[in-house]
């Protein structure tokens, strides 16, 4: 009897830990014209055609995608965007990613040493 349970208890905790393995699904935005956009933090950017950033969500009826750009992010038109699953993103987009990311970082960085230094 001891062994049915025991059984049992690794048949279920077996189980409950395969399904709190989620997959992850992430969605990327290629845009497909040069777009000027608003930060959410108020930085006004020209995004290049080929940026790519991850979709944090669509708006008003999936017309509007709001993008991540490092810790902000910013909306625009679903029409200036091809949305891709993260399979489908190349290494050169990820690259372009990483680096609108760092100038966005450095920009971040030289603000604060400016309003430090004042």
């Amino acid at each position: 009897m001891n062994r049915l349970v025991l059984i049992l208890l690794i048949l279920v905790l077996g189980c409950g830990l395969q399904a709190a393995e989620k997959k992850r699904f992430v969605l990327y935005a290629v845009l497909t014209a040069d777009t000027g956009v608003q930060l959410a933090d108020g930085a006004r950017w020209m995004m290049d055609k080929g940026d790519t950033f991850p979709v944090v969500m669509f708006k008003e009826q999936q017309t509007k995608l709001v993008l991540q750009l490092a810790g902000t992010t910013f909306t625009t038109n679903a029409i200036n965007a091809k949305v891709v699953e993260e399979k489908d993103v190349t290494p050169e987009q990820l690259a372009t990613y990483r680096t609108n990311v760092q100038h966005y970082l450095d920009g971040q960085a030289e603000k604060w040493k400016a309003a430090q230094g004042k």
